[in-house]
């Protein structure tokens, strides 16, 4: 189960010798990242209830706090008398489970779980040295005290013997001001705890029951043979290592085992939350631990382990964190921030390199969401559309007086059977002319303004560079004797992101001019991101393109194109993205192309939409104030504006027949230096 510490190699400057002298205590509940990370328990103050402890030994020097109280007394010769003393040779289970919850860190000897945490001792054993005989009588007395004197934590490593109303009520007292009593479960192999009896619905919450894992057991969890188990209390009980190397009342070091032991791991867990985050109350610090164990039992909180085996990692790590911007808060789980290639990113993630986040609890933690400022290139719309398009199957057309079409469509077999073989539609295209007017309905069809035989290249349609889910149009022309004017209706949708856009044309000759408006619902410039990290709900676009083709002799043609458009932003309530400046994109492109080896031959250079201008406003957190328990806001501009000019250079090759087609394109990203390419063949037999 753990690695035996000879073997294992150094891992940081926390997994010292002295932190090995109860290395497979500490390895089991993952102590060493608190460590790792500078969390040792600062500021917190755990009551010890116990048989009181040995403060003058090394380990345990400058480690106790000045509320430390004994409550017992002792009797000799007779007479019984107040005690007054926090320890002495009678103190030695105390003593052990001090050590275990917070040793000094010094070099020698042993550790505690949260060595900068202090100690109060809450000594409640009567003494009887006439007897020799030892009675704790004072535990209720003990609570109370701890209530009114803001101890969060109390480490009961004791058991009582049957219902005891006293503890019972002042069990509920202390719940009620937030402390949290880490309870042993008993030695006694029980069903259940021992203190079961002592808890009622008003004390519930302030109990948190330990049972003792096995640390012998060489590939498995298992339940040591001593402990109890969860039982009745599963749903306030967890596991920890049942057997820990601390200094004991005398000086020395040895196992100290039983549910004891596993208790005062807790403890010290309870400290580490509790001291990174001191606006927790103890029973808060009780449900983090419940809700990180690991479940080492049967699925679920099960009645051996309850809810498994403490987890100091994951107890120190958020639960369920959310990202907020003042007004609204949205999971981290469910936010990440999709940018198109138009945009930069590098201001962007500037930005998020440092927030400041609360998980469920309310427990802030700061730290770079730069990773979750993503430009993912493979899944551009452009690029599955042109496979789409490259890789279709077959095709089909119709002509009649004033009617003609085309359809493409990709064929599919899953299996042997002819019900295995599917056909899917790819694109297709209707137009109608009447005298000087045509109409046009078109379905992810080919770009209106140039040809796809680049197979690559960028969408030279202003529309599909903005919104290349509006692959659907429907447009009517008509020829006067000034040029052609002619109005586009474009739509599509694309998951969760759709865009419509209306176009107006004219051209005359080999020249057309084109003004649309465009509309995105649920994605920036194609790209959808999610949360309290979109970047936007959507877009707004006013745009300008003009187009113009020529031959330049030896059977070679050249056309080439231009836009330039103005974006605003939808802004997302629930997004850190609280403003944007207007977008100012730009594109251009020229294509060379000429029929040879029986088909289409072509080459171009393009630069696909870029944003020369822009900025974002973001607003996120940057700290966390722990005086009024809110989080500090700040807010920053991103520059939007790409921050490279993107080039590409294409090349495509188209030939086809009425038994076959071939459709070759590649392009080469000047910027990055990548190439891509893609081919596609079908025939028909």
């Amino acid at each position: 189960m753990i690695t035996p510490a000879s073997m294992q190699p150094v891992r940081s400057a926390s997994d010292t010798a002295e932190y090995r002298q109860n290395y497979v205590g500490n390895e089991i509940v993952k102590s060493l990242y608190a460590l790792d990370n500078g969390w040792t328990g600062q500021g917190v103050t755990v009551g010890v209830l116990d048989d009181g402890v040995n403060s003058a030994l090394p380990a345990l020097q400058d480690q106790i706090s000045s509320l430390s109280k004994d409550f017992g007394s002792e009797t000799r010769n007779g007479v019984t008398t107040k005690r007054e003393r926090l320890g002495d040779d009678q103190a030695d289970h105390g003593t052990a489970i001090a050590a275990i919850i917070a040793g000094k860190r010094d070099g020698t000897g042993t550790m505690g779980m949260a060595p900068d945490a202090k100690i109060a001792i809450l000594r409640t054993s009567d003494y009887n040295y006439d007897t020799k005989t030892e009675v704790l009588s004072h535990d209720a007395e003990a609570l109370d005290y701890a209530a009114t004197s803001g101890i969060k934590i109390v480490n009961r490593s004791l058991a009582s013997q049957g219902f005891n109303v006293g503890i019972r009520n002042a069990a509920g007292r202390y719940g009620a001001s937030g402390g949290l009593l880490v309870n042993s479960a008993g030695n006694q192999s029980a069903s259940d705890p021992s203190d079961a009896v002592n808890v009622d619905a008003a004390n519930r919450d302030a109990w948190l029951f330990v049972v003792a894992v096995d640390t012998s057991a060489s590939s498995s969890y298992a339940l040591a043979s001593y402990s109890n188990k969860a039982g009745s209390m599963a749903d306030r009980t967890v596991a920890a290592a049942g057997t820990n190397f601390t200094t004991r009342v005398d000086g020395s070091i040895s196992a100290f085992s039983g549910t004891s032991s596993a208790t005062a791991q807790v403890s010290g867990l309870a400290a580490l939350i509790v001291s990174k985050w001191p606006q927790l109350s103890g029973v808060q610090a009780g449900e983090v631990i419940l809700n990180t164990a690991r479940d080492v039992g049967e699925p679920g909180v099960d009645a051996v382990f309850g809810h498994g085996l403490i987890d100091v990692e994951a107890a120190l790590s958020p639960i369920n964190p959310t990202i907020s911007n003042g007004s609204a808060q949205s999971a981290v789980a469910q936010s990440i921030m999709v940018v198109p290639s138009a945009i930069s990113t590098a201001s962007l993630q500037t930005a998020l390199s440092q927030v400041t986040v609360l998980d469920q609890y309310g427990r802030d933690f700061n730290g770079s969401m730069a990773s979750m400022v993503v430009k993912p290139q493979a899944r551009s719309t452009w690029l599955r559309r042109r496979l789409h398009q490259m890789t279709q199957g077959g095709s089909s057309s119709f002509a009649a007086d004033k009617v003609q079409g085309s359809f493409s469509y990709a064929t599919y077999r899953t299996g042997f059977a002819q019900s295995d073989v599917h056909s899917v539609m790819r694109s297709g295209e209707v137009a109608y002319q009447i005298g000087r007017t045509s109409v046009r309905a078109a379905f992810n069809a080919q770009d209106s303004l140039q040809s796809d035989i680049m197979g690559l290249a960028p969408f030279a349609d202003g529309v599909l560079a903005y919104a290349p889910q509006a692959g659907n149009s429907f447009g009517v022309n008509r020829d006067t004797r000034f040029g052609r004017w002619g109005v586009t209706l474009s739509s599509g949708s694309v998951e969760g992101s759709a865009a419509r856009a209306a176009t107006v044309s004219f051209g005359v000759g080999r020249t057309s001019l084109r003004a649309s408006w465009i509309e995105e619902r649920g994605s920036v410039l194609g790209m959808e991101s999610t949360g309290g990290l979109s970047l936007g709900r959507g877009t707004r676009t006013a745009m300008a393109e003009a187009h113009h083709s020529f031959d330049i002799g030896n059977d070679w043609s050249l056309e080439g194109y231009a836009s330039v458009g103005v974006t605003r932003l939808k802004i997302d309530g629930a997004s850190i993205v609280t403003g944007a400046t207007s977008l100012i994109g730009t594109r251009a492109g020229i294509q060379a192309s000429k029929v040879a080896f029986g088909g289409l031959l072509s080459f171009g250079i393009a630069q696909p939409l870029t944003i020369e201008r822009g900025r974002a406003k973001l607003t996120l957190a940057s700290a966390y104030d722990a005086g009024s328990q809110s989080l500090v806001f700040r807010s920053s501009n991103a520059n939007l504006a790409s921050d490279t000019r993107p080039l590409q250079l294409t090349a495509g090759f188209a030939r086809g027949s009425a038994s076959s087609s071939l459709r070759i394109g590649m392009m080469q990203d000047v910027s990055d230096g990548s190439t891509t390419a893609l081919a596609g063949y079908s025939f028909r037999f």
